[in-house]
């Protein structure tokens, strides 16, 4: 199958090209050897993220010497001592939106060259923001559950409607669709999320896409329990090698 291009300047999009697009992109991240190397490419972003808390990674793949697991504006190792219950809860989300973000960001980066759409990496940034990531753990909440259910496929659910979106991008319910439209490909192109095109005028069926599932298996949960055993401090600076951290 020919790689499949996003515009690099999409804001708006009319239905026709949206569903094209989409359609095309479903297909692509649908191929045996595009499933494989998500899923390879998501435990190479883990244990990056677990072997290397002092480097900071970018959305295009690369690194700066500086620490990606700060909480409270400090290295993990370096964090204050404290029991306060609501402190540590406090801790606890500033990881889960850190994790979240630099990691799809790391994973979407390293799959830029050979397993997303072309110009795919351009969104990479504005696809793991603050709404995208509530919407990621509605969408996997949702996953799960059609997983859990001899009742339900969790490649068949839809979690989101076009109706669900429009509040929560700050567009009236009434208003014209082309760029919540746009956000839909925009999402479907990285891999976070995957639709299946309205038989009427707005109901597009979302759910979690193929980079979003394995982001969150393979990458957010082994990473938030790897570095929550940090958020109470204390550390002074120390880093747990692997055996002491498995006995904290």
């Amino acid at each position: 199958m020919a790689r499949p291009v996003i515009p690099l300047r999409l804001t708006t999009v009319m239905s026709e090209e949206a569903i094209k697009l989409v359609t095309e992109f479903k297909a692509w991240f649908g191929q045996e050897e595009i499933i494989d190397l998500v899923k390879a490419k998501a435990k190479e972003t883990r244990d990056f993220l677990i072997d290397n808390h002092d480097r900071l990674p970018l959305p295009d793949g690369g690194t700066l010497t500086e620490p990606w697991a700060k909480i409270e504006d400090v290295p993990v190792e370096h964090l204050q001592k404290t029991d306060d219950e609501i402190r540590l809860d406090l801790r606890l989300s500033q990881l889960r939106l850190k994790t979240f973000a630099v990691g799809a960001c790391r994973l979407i980066g390293i799959l830029d060259a050979d397993a997303l759409p072309k110009n795919a990496i351009s969104y990479s940034d504005r696809s793991t923001n603050l709404v995208e990531w509530a919407l990621h753990e509605r969408l996997m909440r949702s996953y799960l559950k059609a997983k859990a259910s001899v009742e339900n496929n969790p490649n068949e659910i839809g979690s989101l409607k076009m109706d669900d979106l429009m509040g929560l991008y700050l567009y009236e319910p009434k208003s014209q669709q082309e760029a919540v439209r746009a956000k839909i490909v925009q999402m479907v192109s990285v891999g976070l999320w995957e639709a299946d095109p309205p038989k009427g005028a707005r109901d597009w069926k979302i759910r979690a896409g193929p980079v979003a599932i394995q982001v969150h298996l393979e990458v957010f949960g082994p990473v938030v329990k790897h570095y929550k055993r940090y958020l109470k401090g204390g550390f002074e600076g120390r880093i747990l090698e692997k055996e002491e951290s498995d006995a904290v």
